[in-house]
């Protein structure tokens, strides 16, 4: 009678084989090995100095507005030259964002500032303007004139209509003067008092 050959077996063994332990197994268990927990908890011990960071002008490092970023370094222990990187690159992008709104709101002044002038144009004849001018002039001294030119606000129709009424006003003021009928200056009773019975 043949006898049955066991093909789970190798030749001359008495016991089954070990199953082959995969490479992902392999890595897995290295990866959580006592060395690389060490590794770990000896990287959470270290400590980064971030007083020597280069700030903008007039910072510090504990400064509220950098103190935080400075929490977060150290919490994910970034080193002092990245940091700084970081730093650096922060700083000049802050920059470009004011840079462009501050272009964006003087093209949005100029705009604003045309439209009252054409406004105005519209409103007030060329003699109001005129008032106008005349009303700012004694208003106002030469630096405040200046300062409200350079920002436009001459130009402003509300502006414009408040100094006409205050031109029209002081053209329509009129000073009546005293009856000065007798000599020396003195007034003549009978201008302040024509009905008593004493002239």
């Amino acid at each position: 009678m043949a006898e049955t050959i066991d093909t789970t077996r190798p030749a001359g063994s008495g016991t089954a084989p070990e199953p082959i332990q995969s490479l992902e197994g392999a890595t897995s268990r290295s990866q959580v090995g006592p060395e690389t927990a060490v590794e770990t908890e000896a990287a959470s011990q270290i400590s980064f100095d971030y007083a020597g960071l280069t700030l903008p002008e007039g910072f510090r490092v504990d400064d509220p507005v950098f103190a935080e970023a400075v929490k977060l370094f150290d919490t994910e222990k970034i080193a002092p030259k990245t940091a700084q990187r970081l730093i650096d690159f922060t700083v000049e992008r802050d920059k470009e964002i004011a840079r462009a709104v501050n272009e964006h709101s003087v093209e949005a002044w100029k705009k604003q500032t045309t439209e009252w002038r054409a406004s105005a144009e519209k409103e007030f004849s060329p003699e109001a303007l005129g008032e106008a001018r005349t009303a700012l002039a004694r208003v106002f001294d030469r630096q405040t004139i200046t300062y409200l030119e350079g920002l436009g606000f001459t130009n402003h129709p509300g502006l414009i209509r408040g100094l006409v009424k205050v031109a029209r006003s002081i053209k329509d003021d009129s000073f009546v003067a005293g009856n000065a009928g007798r000599g020396g200056g003195a007034p003549d009773p009978k201008s302040l008092y024509p009905n008593s019975q004493h002239n």
